[in-house]
């Protein structure tokens, strides 16, 4: 090739060179993302317009400077370091930290940032390139997010505080005061009925009958009433016992349920936290109220476990089970009521398919200590 042809095709070399640094720093200009590059000194040699913005400094102010500048002061120590062993290695990309580092504000504002770091190897020298998105907004929706979580969970806390107070206030009234008014006006009317004369009118004799009837009506729904209210033996005895005789109790009224519940012997006179057995003991009885209401299952069963550091409970039926696809979210079956009562304890609640068809209800609580 002649001296002429030679410095044709270099004119055109060059010309396709600039056509794409041209293309390239369009893409630089463009792209919403802070594109940086540094040398193997770990000096600043590119810093695009997005990077401008996101960190509210100029190109031309930080050509040169260590890339650590661009972060706060208490993460800079052995990053240069850091970034030498990256360059070394010569990997081709990889995550920055745990996708989220921290990145400083020309004002000093600390600002959020996921991160992409890679390995090229350019005619000026092998460069690392460091691509890094803004995530501060997202960043704080997420920790407002959480915050909100945990004052929802505090105040659902404090609300089962309160409901355990006001059952426990509203069941010993309606034990002490209107129960014991019920028996009182029951002996009255017995005394009644003793002391009449045998020639009381039929009518007036049908009349008490309905009394009677009436009153033994209305001290049975009071301790319906108490027992709904305040779970027997739950707060004397425990939540072994209490899961026992409230299953015994709704056994008795579903005679066609076969209903049974599973507790190791050791962990019969087991206690747990007061308000970590009142939530365990609501879900089971709302799980066990959904199975018989909805499951048109034959049998439920209700399984307990776990030490005195931790606390599982399942109830299993071999019903028709959920449907597929149902999520938390539309709060199937009660299933958002229970899951509010088992975070408020910092406990949780599963639910899904048993082993059979059904539906299987988990509570599980471990000490956060």
């Amino acid at each position: 090739m002649n001296t002429l042809a030679k410095a044709g095709a270099l004119r055109l070399r060059k010309a396709r060179q600039g056509r794409e640094h041209d293309l390239l720093d369009a893409v630089l200009k463009l792209v919403p993302d802070a594109v940086i590059s540094v040398d193997l000194a770990g000096k600043i040699k590119t810093f695009n317009p997005a990077a401008e913005r996101i960190f509210g400094r100029s190109s031309a102010s930080v050509q040169g400077e260590p890339l650590d500048m661009l972060m706060p002061e208490r993460f800079r120590a052995g990053h240069h370091e850091a970034m030498q062993r990256f360059a070394r290695q010569g990997t081709d990309a990889r995550m920055m930290g745990l996708r989220r580092i921290k990145g400083l504000r020309a004002d000093g504002q600390e600002i959020e940032l996921e991160g992409l770091i890679s390995h090229v190897s350019l005619p000026q020298g092998d460069r690392s390139l460091v691509t890094l998105h803004d995530a501060t907004t997202r960043a704080q929706a997420e920790m407002q997010l959480q915050h909100s979580r945990a004052q929802l969970a505090e105040l659902t806390r404090k609300l089962m505080t309160q409901e355990r107070v006001l059952v426990k206030r509203l069941a010993q009234v309606l034990h002490d005061q209107l129960g014991q008014t019920l028996a009182a006006i029951r002996m009255c009317h017995e005394t009644i009925l003793a002391l009449q004369t045998a020639q009381a009118a039929p009518d007036s004799q049908h009349l008490h009958d309905r009394m009677g009837m009436l009153i033994g009506q209305a001290i049975a729904q009071v301790r319906q009433v108490l027992q709904d209210l305040r779970p027997p033996l739950l707060e004397e005895q425990g939540l072994s016992v209490a899961l026992d005789n409230e299953l015994r109790n709704r056994a008795q009224g579903a005679p066609q349920m076969d209903i049974s519940v599973t507790v190791p012997h050791k962990l019969e006179l087991m206690r747990w936290p007061a308000e970590v057995e009142y939530a365990a003991f609501m879900v089971v009885r709302e799980a066990v109220e959904n199975a018989l209401r909805h499951s048109g299952a034959s049998a439920i069963a209700v399984e307990l476990s776990g030490n005195a550091l931790s606390l599982h409970v399942t109830v299993s039926d071999n019903g028709v089970g959920l449907p597929e696809g149902v999520g938390l979210g539309v709060g199937h079956l009660g299933i958002l009521g229970m899951q509010e009562r088992a975070q408020a304890v910092g406990a949780s609640v599963s639910y899904g398919r048993g082993p059979e068809p059904g539906t299987r209800v988990a509570f599980h609580w471990q000490c956060a200590s």
